[in-house]
């Protein structure tokens, strides 16, 4: 990601290009061009320009983020009910409005953070919205992608932000007019500005100076001091125990204000994301609105289309589930009642051939829940002390086939008797087969059990 920071004083313009990536960050460039007149114009920011596609060997210039010098702003203290921050960009402008030299359609402003300790109460920082106007199109007009317009006191911020924390106490900028900002706890709590030529006035600037080391401060004490730029000959003795703020290592020359500039994105949550937001920034950001719907759009068609072909692949799984499920059942009916003719209705039959089985099996007596009972009385049916043997018990066609062997035909009509007892008159008891083994001391018996009156076969 590439970033360029330009400050714009009386006498100067200056560039810093911020190059980061994922494993470094860097001052790539850095170069200041004289005005030809005041905050420069066309030819000063053509300059610029041509010193930066010069210096960098790239006739494409990164987007750019223009620092504003305090001249040209308006500072206002101002509380409001909303704590959160987003809320509170959203209705401060209300409370501008009748408390600046502006009407109030020419207002452009934005928010800084208020302190922890002083949750609502936050710095305004307003322009006339024709200037902020007039000067991105002059940038614009030289070949840069304005991205964002800030004020010098956003990139002092940021360019202390980007060397340590900020200090508790006052930070007095002399880089472009005099201003004094009163940090505490990572935010501005308050802040003036101040004309450059006041400090070599009538000592009224030191006095507004030694007036704001003492506010907020303990008792009998003064507030630390960081000075950014040189100190006036007006202000050597009240700077003369502050400590000089240097950029860190690796910027060289740069100038600072260009330096915040470009670190702001670096320090968006500390800076609240301040931005005077202009008509070209208002219009690249529709833009941007306008391609993120487009995006959205396209990703809730996709969505849509994935969730029809899904629903469609679903179905064909399910008929081709469906088809193999019938395929088997019509193979296991066909296996299970030879020589049926129509098998188009396979569950059907096969529903109809167990209820034909379990109206037999009831009037057997062998249904699922008189089983053991018929199991029962075939055992208590055997002769006691007899040699006779039950092998095999078989239900076919609402018969019960009960196969064995004995010592001879007295035991198996025994048997025979005894389980026309326990059956009962409503079943018909016979032998159907008994027949001699090879082994010769005893013969094969089968004995039916089926519907009827009592009779005996042999």
């Amino acid at each position: 990601m590439s970033v360029l920071g330009i400050s714009i004083t009386r006498n100067n313009l200056s560039a810093v290009l911020w190059e980061s990536t994922l494993f470094s960050s860097r001052v790539a460039f850095a170069c200041t061009v004289p005005c030809r007149e005041a905050h420069g114009g066309p030819e000063d920011a053509g300059k610029l320009a041509e010193e930066i596609r010069k210096g960098t060997g790239s006739a494409t210039l990164p987007p750019a983020v223009l620092s504003l010098p305090p001249s040209w702003t308006y500072l206002r203290q101002v509380e409001l009910p909303a704590k959160d921050l987003p809320l509170a960009k959203k209705i401060h402008v209300a409370e501008l409005e009748g408390s600046l030299p502006l009407e109030d359609e020419a207002i452009l402003s934005d928010l800084l953070p208020s302190p922890p300790a002083h949750p609502g109460k936050y710095l305004a920082v307003a322009a006339r919205r024709e200037g902020v106007e007039k000067t991105v199109s002059l940038f614009a007009g030289a070949g840069f992608r304005v991205d964002r317009v800030v004020t010098d006191h956003v990139s002092i911020l940021s360019a202390f932000l980007s060397g340590n924390a900020l200090p508790d106490g006052l930070i007095v900028s002399t880089l472009s007019d005099i201003v004094i900002l009163r940090t505490e706890g990572g935010a501005v709590r308050w802040a003036r500005q101040f004309p450059s030529a006041m400090a070599d006035s009538d000592g009224s600037l030191a006095k507004e100076l030694r007036e704001c080391m003492a506010v907020d401060a303990p008792s009998n004490m003064l507030l630390p001091v960081t000075l950014i730029g040189e100190a006036p000959t007006g202000l050597a003795q009240e700077l003369a125990g502050s400590v000089r703020f240097r950029l860190p290592d690796g910027a060289g020359d740069a100038a600072p204000l260009a330096y915040g500039a470009a670190r702001v994105f670096s320090h968006a949550k500390e800076l609240g994301g301040f931005s005077l937001r202009t008509s070209a920034e208002g219009e690249s950001e529709r833009k941007r609105q306008q391609r993120r719907v487009r995006i959205a759009c396209i990703a809730a068609g996709v969505a849509l289309l994935s969730a029809v072909a899904s629903l469609e692949i679903a179905q064909w799984a399910e008929t081709r589930r469906i088809a193999a499920v019938r395929a088997q059942i019509r193979k296991e009916f066909t296996e299970a009642v030879p020589g049926a003719k129509a098998t188009a209705l396979e569950p059907a039959q096969i529903r109809a051939k167990v209820q034909s089985l379990r109206r037999q099996q009831k009037e057997m007596g062998i249904d699922s829940a008189g089983l053991s009972v018929s199991l029962g009385k075939i055992s208590q049916s055997l002769p006691l002390k007899e040699n006779i043997v039950m092998k095999e018990v078989s239900y076919e066609s609402g018969r019960m086939r009960i196969s064995g062997e004995a010592g001879g035909t007295q035991q198996v009509e025994k048997f025979r008797t005894a389980l026309a007892s326990s059956f009962g008159r409503e079943m018909n008891v016979t032998v159907q087969e008994s027949q001699g083994t090879a082994r010769g001391g005893s013969i094969r018996f089968t004995i039916l059990v089926e519907k009827g009156t009592t009779g005996r076969a042999s």
